[in-house]
């Protein structure tokens, strides 16, 4: 795949754009092309996810098993170099081929599991991995006598709080990068060049070391120390990877390591990796292999090719066969991409299950208690509503009988006694809005005044 920036794609970029500057043609097939694929496709990379669509190639260079025996497949009778670039993944094991002449891996650990494969070990070589210095910036200021900014990059968070632990307790801020921490970069040369010191594994660590930064190796699956210049001497053919972390990555590996610190050291490490490890180097070897290979007089063999790839697609496409190698592929896969084995599967969703029963049961008890909150303010109101009729049924009877009653009553009858009916009843008739002249309405009287 070509999406991000892991070792396998950083490696297949580097190639690409390094051969094609040499005057190659470079045909790139990956069967997912993702932003780094577009990405060498607007620099004019051919790239393509079926093997067919690319003309015919001199020389396969694989890496991958589904994608290397494809590429066979596709071009009969091409010769093929695959490299390996992981000592357990199902991915990386040589496929099985009559046309790969040459297998290599990345570090001795890679080399030792194509052995243990049942390949003889005079037939594995080494190429490991490289780093492009032209995409190392400067570094803008010499390396202090103690470190003071610190990165980690990581493909894993289990390490990370001992890493700040220790990097707090002496004084150094620390930023973390990668899918560990969720924090995603496109430069990490820039970041390794304006760090002091930098926490990594493998490719990731050899860039920091080329970008001069003093490097402590380590990561979720362990911890090697501080990188001085005789710890690379002995750990490059290890590719800086998992074949050398034998301490835990605790914090108290981590603060040895940071205390073992030496601006000079980290600087002839660097000076080592970037002597031994350079672009220009590897593709010098490349371009050899290329040639012994292209030189040896070797006639292919259809029936075996046609064979080897009938095999490869009876164990490789799903069946049922429970020991076929296209399963232990699906775990490797479900295990990357889904946190945890396929096989952990059935526990993960009776524990989703559960918790959603544990929030159905929160959510009923607060809906429970709403609806009691609800009648307690139903019953509040309705006493309010009792006590509010109650007064003013008080407030009419102290109207109709109390004192305020018989004032108004007083108060008529000494109108009466004192305005005489002629008076009275024409301003009733204008106070009621009646208009008929007395005597001539039906009581004779004009009304009430």
């Amino acid at each position: 795949m070509l999406s991000g920036r892991s070792g396998t794609e950083v490696v297949t970029e580097q190639l690409a754009d390094g051969l094609r500057r040499r005057g190659h043609t470079v045909l790139v097939f990956t069967p997912q092309i993702g932003p780094l694929g577009e990405g060498m496709r607007a620099r004019g990379h051919r790239v393509a996810d079926r093997p067919g669509a690319l003309p015919r190639p001199d020389i396969i260079h694989a890496h991958h098993t589904g994608p290397a025996m494809a590429a066979l497949a596709a071009h009969p009778g091409v010769p093929g170099v695959f490299v390996s670039h992981d000592a357990a993944a199902p991915f990386d094991a040589a496929p099985p081929h009559p046309g790969i002449r040459r297998v290599l891996a990345v570090d001795e650990r890679c080399r030792a599991r194509l052995v243990d494969d049942g390949l003889a070990p005079a037939a594995v070589g080494l190429l490991p991995n490289a780093v492009d210095l032209s995409r190392i910036p400067p570094r803008p200021r010499p390396l202090p006598p103690r470190p003071a900014r610190a990165v980690v990059l990581t493909k894993h968070d289990a390490h990370l709080p001992a890493i700040e632990a220790a990097c707090a307790a002496a004084g150094i801020a620390l930023d973390a990068y990668g899918s560990g921490p969720g924090r995603m970069t496109e430069t990490p040369e820039a970041l390794f060049a304006e760090a002091d010191l930098v926490f990594a594994t493998a490719r990731s660590a050899l860039e920091a070391a080329a970008a001069g930064a003093g490097v402590v190796v380590c990561d979720a699956r362990g911890c090697a120390g501080f990188l001085t210049r005789a710890a690379a001497e002995a750990w490059l053919p290890w590719n800086l990877g998992a074949g050398i972390l034998a301490q835990p990555a605790d914090q108290a590996a981590i603060a040895a390591a940071i205390a073992a610190w030496s601006a000079p050291e980290a600087e002839a490490a660097s000076a080592l990796v970037r002597a031994e490890r350079s672009l220009d180097t590897l593709l010098d070897r490349i371009e050899a292999l290329h040639e012994e290979v292209l030189a040896e007089p070797v006639m292919p063999d259809p029936a075996a090719e046609a064979a080897a790839t009938g095999a490869f697609i009876a164990g490789w496409v799903p069946s049922f066969d429970r020991n076929a190698p296209w399963r232990r592929l699906a775990r490797a896969m479900g295990e990357g991409s889904a946190g945890g084995s396929l096989d952990a599967l059935p526990g993960q969703l009776a524990g989703i299950a559960e918790a959603q029963a544990a929030l159905a049961a929160a959510l009923a008890r607060g809906l429970a208690a709403q609806v009691a909150d609800a009648e307690c303010l139903r019953a509040d109101l309705a006493a309010l509503q009792a006590a509010t009729a109650l007064q003013a049924a008080r407030t009419d009877a102290l109207l109709r009988r109390g004192p305020i009653r018989r004032l108004r009553d007083a108060a008529a009858g000494l109108w009466r006694a004192a305005v005489p009916q002629a008076i009275r009843a024409p301003l009733w008739r204008w106070r009621t809005g009646r208009t008929e002249q007395p005597g001539r309405s039906g009581s004779g009287s004009g009304g009430r005044p």
